[in-house]
């Protein structure tokens, strides 16, 4: 469309007057006789009017009445400027809506990309809302990889900083690890074809790249190394998902095809994502009430609207298939055993024992000194005690790992006592020489009462009514990688329960004495339950030996 064809249309374009009220209209026709006088074919003057009234139409600066008579009529005065802004910025070769240089996307500001988005989505918000039909065309097609990286019943999202603007929140949103897929994701060397279908609707092409989209993105979010670190397998594909949105500038009506995976994380996966998320902020876990909340309590959002859209919004449902997906890392302790327990000694010339809760006999398990000592480290790791001071090569990871490097002094120590430890109760794990751990249910290892200590307070003044505070508390104790600190816990029982706790620990009573066994049930229904008394790691303050039963430790009373 050249511009001496557009010029001589502006002095003749209708009128509004800025007052409001008057108005006139110039005929389809006198428009396109104009144009001919230009020495110009007929059926090229009919285009070029056609032309320019589908992208005034567009703008909605027609009354629409008189356009289906053949004429051009403005529906306002900003109307008519508009109108002839956009037709004098095309008849002016020097002219432009905006800068030569403004949608340029090559090392530009963030105020330029806001710009640039601002533009498009007012553009295509506008667009989508006043479509006809209601079912605009979308002009960009995504290709989305998701993961569910899920552990104790949370599931790890990432945050969005470019995204702050959706809900004008500091915290910005976060969306499920994953991303969208680009050219490179696609060993083609035709690029202009992968380009091609990159923008296109439903493409297989594309969709059958997001494998390798997958991995790029946990690279790039997370660090995390495929097989190395996890695999991976589909989860679900969703119906495409529509809506105005998009990175940065690149904002328009977007048809977007996403498939979720399902992560299977390896133990090096699972140590380095934990060291990963413990460094990284935009890393965090959301819990399934979260996801059904749509935000946590601190306002960040889970962005996954294309997933609240594939279960029709109904976000219980979403919760409940979350719930069936298996955790991504399972500890996978070697001794696993029901109503089992070891109790391990502080003095190497003490026998470990170990068996059924209640039914434990000494293990015939000589262990040197250095080498009880060494295991004291990996029980009091695995029941999660904090040691006062730790080596710099030695880390200490979930579940009971510990990993040691080649300058630490005790690797090759680990490493024989793994071997000594092979088929005994005492369940240990070696990977590469590098990773160690008791591969015991941590709730299942105990420590020797000589520990121990009980205490009643005789002042009350500072517990509720008709309560006493009892002190339960472990003396610290060496082991390979340092000495454990105290740890002493502070309770509240009954006046009542604590004397009969003090009436059990003055005499001797059968199991078969009914206020005795009162007094266990009480304990067990009680203090005994308190995941503050299990971290301890006292297997019990009330126990049956034979026929007997018997308080464990000596009953003090703290002035």
């Amino acid at each position: 469309m050249s511009a001496p064809f557009i010029r001589p249309l502006i002095s003749i374009l209708p009128h509004y007057a800025e007052e409001e009220g008057d108005f006139d209209s110039v005929p389809r026709e006198v428009l396109i006789d104009l144009i001919c006088k230009q020495f110009v074919d007929r059926g090229i003057a009919e285009n070029t009017v056609a032309l320019l009234e589908a992208l005034l139409n567009t703008l909605a600066v027609f009354n629409l009445e008189y356009l289906q008579k053949g004429e051009w009529c403005f529906v306002s005065f900003p109307a008519q400027l508009l109108a002839t802004s956009v037709l004098t910025a095309m008849a002016d070769t020097d002219s432009r809506l905006f800068a030569a240089n403004f949608w340029n996307t090559q090392d530009i500001g963030i105020d330029r990309k806001d710009q640039q988005r601002d533009v498009l989505k007012c553009l295509e918000l506008a667009r989508v809302q006043h479509h006809a039909n209601q079912q605009a065309q979308p002009i960009r097609y995504c290709y989305v990889a998701w993961s569910i990286i899920k552990l104790d019943g949370k599931i790890l999202f990432y945050q969005r900083e470019d995204t702050k603007k959706r809900f004008e929140k500091a915290a910005g949103d976060y969306g499920l690890l994953g991303g969208r897929a680009n050219q490179n994701d696609l060993p083609i060397a035709d690029k202009t074809a992968v380009l091609k279908a990159l923008q296109s609707a439903n493409s297989e092409l594309i969709q059958s790249a997001l494998p390798a989209t997958l991995k790029r993105e946990l690279r790039e979010e997370a660090g995390l190394l495929f097989e190395s670190h996890y695999t991976f397998k589909p989860w679900r594909s969703l119906k495409p998902y529509r809506q105005v949105q998009g990175t940065a500038p690149n904002h328009a009506l977007t048809e977007y095809y996403l498939d979720i995976f399902q992560i299977e994380l390896t133990l090096e996966g699972y140590l380095f994502l934990q060291q990963k998320i413990s460094s990284d902020q935009r890393l965090t876990w959301f819990s399934l009430a979260d996801i059904e909340q749509g935000e946590t309590t601190d306002g960040k959002i889970p962005y996954i609207n294309a997933l609240y859209d594939e279960f029709d919004g109904n976000r219980a449902a979403l919760v409940t298939a979350l719930s069936a997906l298996p955790d991504s890392f399972v500890a996978g302790y070697l001794s696993d055993k029901e109503k089992y327990g070891i109790t391990l000694p502080i003095d190497s010339g003490k026998p470990l024992y170990a068996g059924v809760l209640g039914k434990e006999k000494p293990l015939e398990l000589p262990l040197s000194p250095r080498q009880l000592a060494l295991v004291l480290a990996l029980a009091a790791h695995l029941r999660g005690f904090d040691f006062a001071v730790l080596d710099a090569n030695i880390v200490l990871h979930p579940h009971g790992w510990l990993e040691v490097d080649e300058q630490s002094p005790i690797r090759l120590e680990l490493i024989a006592l793994a071997r000594y430890l092979v088929s005994s109760e005492l369940a240990m794990e070696n990977r590469q020489d590098r990773l160690f751990r008791l591969s015991i249910r941590p709730e299942t290892v105990f420590f020797s009462e000589d520990l121990f200590s009980f205490a009643v307070a005789n002042d009350v003044s500072d517990c509720k009514e008709n309560k006493v505070a009892v002190y339960i508390g472990r003396k610290g104790f060496p082991t390979a990688l340092g000495v454990l600190p105290d740890k002493t816990e502070r309770f509240e029982i009954s006046h009542s329960f604590a004397k009969r706790l003090k009436t059990l620990a003055d005499g001797d009573f059968s199991i078969h004495d009914k206020e005795a066994s009162s007094t266990e049930d009480n304990y067990k229904k009680s203090l005994h339950k308190e995941p503050r008394f299990k971290a301890l790691g006292l297997r019990n303050l009330i126990r049956q030996d034979g026929a007997g039963i018997r308080f464990v430790l000596p009953y003090l009373v703290q002035y």
